[in-house]
């Protein structure tokens, strides 16, 4: 896949999105603010990021507010629901929120808490770097996702042209789950908890972590930015105060489910509906930390700067006001 079809395929998702937002009826609509005082409606993907707003939820750390978090499956739509105002927080890929920022949305990123997530998957255990996917099979979600363009970033550090050295198709996990069963593919690349998953109850192996390649290509640093807050400017103006608050709690929370995983595992594995063993290992695969607001502006740049090249959309650069400034 092309850049210019990779770029198409963005084009089409924020298009998506676009005509969702649009058609959503009158009542779906409300203002820069909450409905009810007091409450902060948070929507969160159905996996290990979540947790740490899931015990947010649950202890209610912000003095007279209620923390009311949400899980969504399509992204999309919960990305609606935020510019919309029917959300206040969406929590969801960096790279997602920037893309929409230079749509021209007025999205702002909050910070970032998820800095690895994801791993390689298959069956043939002799691939261990990314070097040896030279003349592979994988499968990535979809052209301008996060996975693809560091994939690709990736591939051509290893010396590889991700473009003729490696056959990618794309496609949502459930269809390439069954083509790598089948021998059809020779590798998956798949979040947490679904990598683990795969690899405990299907018998896959895990090739290798994406925080450790890059590291490897990057200086040592595992750390990457892939998940993140985003809040739209007029609401984080409104409530810049409480979001210092929350981020100073979010970072408690994060800095707890990591250094305790199997008790966060055990609370979470029903609302993640997956074991409290599969789980506890999938957080040990996910890299939770939530830097101080200088360090992450610094850090969303530095990685942006590095991937730019992969990106749908052309090399625009990101604007101060993108970052939330407390």
């Amino acid at each position: 896949m092309h850049a210019r079809s990779a770029a198409r395929g963005a084009g089409v998702a924020l298009a998506a999105v676009l005509l969702f937002v649009a058609a959503l009826p009158p009542a779906f609509a409300s203002p820069a603010k909450p409905e009810q005082p007091g409450v902060l409606r948070i929507l969160v993907p159905q996996s290990t990021s979540a947790i740490p707003f899931l015990m947010l939820a649950d202890d209610d750390p912000l003095r007279g507010i209620d923390i009311r978090v949400e899980t969504y499956l399509v992204h999309a739509q919960a990305l609606a629901l935020l510019l919309r105002g029917d959300a206040n927080l969406l929590y969801t890929g960096t790279s997602q929120g920037w893309e929409n920022r230079l749509g021209g949305s007025r999205i702002v990123i909050v910070g970032t808490g998820v800095w690895g997530v994801s791993s390689l998957v298959g069956k043939d255990a002799s691939i261990v770097r990314v070097a040896d996917l030279k003349g592979r099979r994988i499968a990535l979600p979809f052209p301008g996702s996060p996975l693809d363009f560091q994939t690709r970033y990736l591939l051509e550090r290893a010396g590889l042209d991700p473009d003729r050295d490696v056959e990618i198709s794309y496609g949502a996990f459930t269809q390439s789950l069954p083509r790598l069963l089948a021998g059809q593919l020779d590798a998956a690349a798949l979040p947490e908890p679904q990598a683990t998953t795969v690899v405990r109850d299907r018998g896959l192996v895990r090739l290798f972590r994406y925080a450790d390649a890059w590291a490897a290509a990057s200086g040592g640093d595992r750390m990457s930015p892939q998940v993140s807050l985003f809040a739209t400017a007029d609401w984080a103006g409104a409530n810049a105060r409480t979001l210092r608050s929350l981020v100073t709690a979010w970072r408690r929370a994060s800095e707890d489910a990591a250094a305790k995983p199997a008790e966060a595992a055990a609370r979470y594995a029903g609302a993640l509906s997956v074991g409290a063993a599969l789980l506890e290992e999938a957080l040990g695969n996910t890299l939770l930390a939530v830097p101080a607001f200088a360090d992450h502006k610094a850090r969303v740049l530095a990685y942006y700067g590095e991937v730019v090249k992969y990106l749908p959309g052309g090399r625009k650069p990101l604007d101060d006001d993108f970052f939330f400034a407390p």
